[in-house]
């Protein structure tokens, strides 16, 4: 149970919910430096001991030997390499810029040594590690000290697989204490050079010094007293900041020279608040740790890798970096998560791994799975777990093995193009995401159910490069412009901007899932503004239907249509007259790949659908990919009805929405036809062309939201989440999404998750799961990501609450333990995820589980290993795993 507390008073609401929510700008003042003189006696001095110290110069037997930039001197070389690594203009002379990163405070472990004493990758050999706390700085309080460790060791064991446990007495595996200069403060001893041959070195210079993982002192973080240490405040070193930094050390990383990175070595003041690592720093000690590729895809090219997940960028690995005895140029490869292994296969041999340690008996030849010997290679393999079947592809056949039973199935091998119908090429890589198998052949994607191996998408190579083609103005002229400063990634930007994601320019999970919807085929930005204010010059328009898709009945077909057009005609002056020959204002038809209009479509599930603006001749047709399944009513195929009423929407000169929810959003989602109403954003923007509808009931659009104010001091948040490594804030029918990367935006609820409720009283994210659920009184809804999951809404009962239940109030997932905690008026109780059930012995009162908080908690999170509980206006924050109880009245505000 949470043992720590520490209360945010309204007063200081403004550091906890403001903080969050409200950046200030900052101003850079640039002051033109005189000439440089010299370097001093003295300056060399410091220099000196400062490449003896951090980069292997030995010694010198004065300062006047000391002369950077001379002929034949070994110290300019030694320079060199600082300067190098701190990213300075490498002269090989002592300047002012080199001296003034040589006076910053910096941690004590060197850059260069005359050993790689960080070489060879030293990691502990256990996830399980103790720590101790021998002595304490008078600078702070043991409480503080206590919480600065605490929260220090968290921020690595909340990226990798590390749990630490505090022992009071004995031995740990890491040993901390505080010393000064030519002994150590404990109790009883006092030892020259605090006892591990380094000695300290007085204020505002080494912070403190760590050992890499071993026996003995390794592991052993010391902090220098000399120095002022702080919990929070700039004034002097946050603690916190310092530890992590020398812990970092202590699990076996080396220094980085990525400023900005935690483990570049020297001291920069932080928010600590807020996670100083950086995505340097994770991929580092998750080289080290990281044990499973749970919710991740990695990619296999030659000798590199590339692991890529929903939190973060694809970045390219050397294999033997993690997998030190794996081969390169791997032929295939695939994870059984329930072995908790990844299997590597080159030519006649398969490696076995798990984590980074290679499995005892491996590699092992192909025949162990069964596999003939006709079989030389393994071109692709990929794993169900729901089935618990791998499928082995190997030319253009694939066989299937039953891990259960550790043997192939009867009936196999069978032809490729038998099974996955479309795929008539070798199969070289597979893997499997949301219950669908993706096959890669030469340059071409296919995507196919896993249920029965229906195709239902064909990418290629150039898909998402086509994608900003044909909806962002992509050229060909801006794709050949350099790499810096690339218009591609200007338009995903621009793309995702539009869609309200993450705007990073890059091809995340997110956007991929975006680009992947099916969608209108019509641009959301163009080289002109070909949307802009045209429209009919008469209110009196004709359609004609030239021909019938073979999925519905004419009649179906003739309703769909009809009705479509009735959504615009009910909130306009417009009328519509069917013809049955001729030429008409609209004419409708159904067409596959190149259907005459010089934009051809691309198959099933993607685009559906196009439509031109009002004008003569082309101008306001509308046309529909007849490779798409077309239903009248139905959620198995596109409801004709909707994909018409937004078609149809271009036809009378409306462009694509960016309001999720609204019907000329670019991308398809079901809604029941028998309960469509027209969103208040598209009734805006038809009637801003045309006018209202005089002859009937004004239908107007929404009264203005008043939108809430992410400052306002006495704002009460309806819900907080974490998504996808962000924080996410609900009040009324908007959100804020905030990452340590990305200014804080507002954004409206229904943009973001178009079938999700406003006003919602209760939101977690199940990491595991990549699951956000939102509740809302007796419901709940679950997407992943933006995609609403099947079977959802359901009611409370279905987490095993009681149906006294009629709303949870606040709601947080501790992905340490696998539960989530529910709030309910004053009791909460505890869901574990993993056995689907509620545990025993709840519901609790709050104010046992949670000492100090009395009122209702209304929205909480958990962030850095601390749980966040807010009640009105205020803010209760938890520490989660600690061993002692400790009250904090107040946050220091420095």
């Amino acid at each position: 149970m949470p043992s720590e507390t520490k209360h945010m008073s309204r007063g200081t609401l403004n550091m906890g919910i403001q903080q969050q929510l409200c950046f200030l700008a900052s101003l850079l003042l640039v002051i033109q430096a005189a000439p440089t003189p010299p370097p001093s006696d003295k300056d060399k001095a410091i220099a000196k001991d400062y490449l003896r110290n951090f980069y292997n110069l030995k010694r010198l037997s004065n300062s006047a030997s000391f002369s950077p930039g001379s002929s034949n001197d070994t110290t300019s070389e030694r320079l060199k390499e600082m300067q190098k690594f701190f990213g300075l203009e490498v002269t090989g002379k002592l300047n002012k810029e080199t001296l003034d990163v040589m006076k910053m405070p910096r941690c004590g472990v060197p850059d260069v040594a005359a050993y790689t004493t960080f070489g060879g990758s030293p990691r502990w050999e256990t996830n399980k590690l103790t720590y101790r706390i021998v002595n304490y700085t008078p600078d702070m309080t043991r409480a503080q000290v206590d919480d600065s460790i605490a929260r220090a060791l968290q921020v690595w064991a909340e990226v990798s697989p590390l749990r630490f446990t505090r022992i009071i007495r004995g031995t740990a595996d890491i040993m901390i204490s505080f010393a000064v200069r030519g002994e150590q403060k404990t109790n009883k001893l006092f030892l020259t050079d605090h006892g591990d041959g380094l000695a300290f070195d007085g204020p505002k210079k080494t912070l403190a010094h760590a050992f890499a993982p071993g026996s003995g002192i390794g592991g052993d973080a010391h902090f220098d007293d000399d120095e002022s240490f702080t919990f929070r405040s700039s004034r002097g070193h946050v603690l916190f900041l310092v530890a992590a930094h020398e812990l970092g050390h202590s699990l076996g990383l080396f220094h980085s020279n990525v400023p900005g990175a935690l483990m570049f070595p020297t001291y920069t003041f932080t928010d600590p608040d807020r996670s100083p690592l950086t995505s340097d720093d994770i991929e580092g000690i998750q080289s080290l740790y990281v044990t499973s590729f749970k919710g991740e895809t990695v990619f296999f090219k030659d000798s590199f890798f590339w692991r890529s997940s929903s939190s973060s960028s694809a970045v390219a690995r050397q294999i033997n970096s993690f997998w030190s005895r794996a081969p390169d140029n791997v032929d295939a490869a695939y994870e059984d998560p329930a072995q908790d292994k990844l299997f590597l296969f080159k030519g006649t041999q398969v490696w076995a791994f798990k984590g980074q340690n290679l499995e005892p008996g491996y590699p092992k030849p192909l025949s162990s799975f069964g596999l003939p010997a006709s079989v030389t290679k393994v071109d692709a393999a990929v794993h169900n777990q729901n089935t618990g079947k791998t499928l082995l592809f190997s030319d253009k056949y694939y066989y299937r093995y039953d891990e259960r039973k550790n043997q192939i199935d009867e009936g196999y091998p069978r032809r490729v193009e038998d099974a996955f119908v479309g795929l008539t090429g070798e199969v070289t890589a597979a893997h499997m995401t949301n219950n669908n198998i993706y096959l890669f052949s030469g340059k071409n994607l296919f995507e196919f159910s896993s249920k029965n191996a229906k195709l239902l998408r064909l990418l290629t190579s150039d898909f998402f490069q086509r994608y900003l083609k044909s909806f962002y103005n992509l050229t060909d002229e801006t794709i050949s412009v350099r790499k810096e400063t690339s218009s591609m990634t200007e338009k995903m930007k621009e793309m995702q901007e539009f869609f309200g994601l993450k705007v990073t320019g890059k091809m995340d999970q997110e956007t991929m899932e975006m680009m992947k919807k099916p969608r209108c085929g019509v641009p959301d930005v163009a080289a002109y503004s070909t949307f802009g204010g045209i429209k009919w010059q008469t209110n009196k328009l004709t359609y004609r239907i030239l021909n019938y898709t073979p999925d519905m009945s004419r009649a179906e077909v003739d309703e769909s249509m009809e009705r479509a057009l009735q959504v615009w005609a009910k909130v306009t002056p417009l009328k519509f007259t069917r013809i049955h020959s001729g030429t008409a204002d609209i004419m409708i038809s159904f067409g596959t790949r190149n259907h005459g209009d010089a934009y051809p479509f691309d198959g099933p599930r993607g685009t559906l659908a196009h439509a031109f603006a009002p004008s003569p001749g082309i101008g306001g047709d509308a046309h529909f990919d007849d490779d798409e399944s077309f239903t009248f009513r139905s959620s198995r195929g596109f409801v004709l009805f909707l994909v018409a009423a937004h078609e149809f929407g271009h036809s009378l000169g409306l462009s694509h929405s960016n309001v999720r929810g609204a019907l000329m959003f670019p991308t398809y989602s079901f809604t029941d036809p028998d309960r469509f109403s027209l969103p208040s954003d598209d009734i805006r923007g038809i009637q801003s062309l045309y006018g209202p509808n005089r002859d009937r009931t004004p239908v107007k659009p929404d009264e203005e939201v008043t939108t809430p104010n992410a400052c306002d001091p006495d704002l009460v948040l309806d819900a907080v989440t974490t998504l996808r490594g962000e924080t996410v804030f609900f009040k009324d029918s908007f959100f804020w999404r905030k990452s340590q990367s990305r200014t804080v935006t507002q954004i409206p609820i229904k943009h973001f998750w178009s079938n999700a409720p406003d006003n919602i009283d209760a939101a977690y994210e199940n990491q595991v799961q990549d699951k956000v659920f939102f509740f809302k009184d007796r419901q709940v809804w679950a997407f992943k990501g933006i995609t609403p999951e099947p079977g959802y809404p359901k009611t409370l009962s279905s987490f095993g609450l009681p149906s006294s239940v009629r709303k949870v109030s606040a709601a947080v997932h501790d992905k340490t333990t696998g539960k989530t905690l529910f709030f309910v008026d004053k009791v909460y109780y505890s869901y574990d995820e993993r056995a689907q059930k509620m545990d025993t012995g709840y519901p609790k009162q709050v104010e046992n589980g949670f000492p100090g908080l009395t009122g209702e908690v209304t929205a909480a999170h958990i962030s850095n290993g601390n749980i966040y509980l807010y009640s009105g206006t205020n803010v209760y924050e938890f520490r989660l795993y600690s061993v002692s109880v400790t009250v904090l009245q107040g946050p220091e505000c420095n």
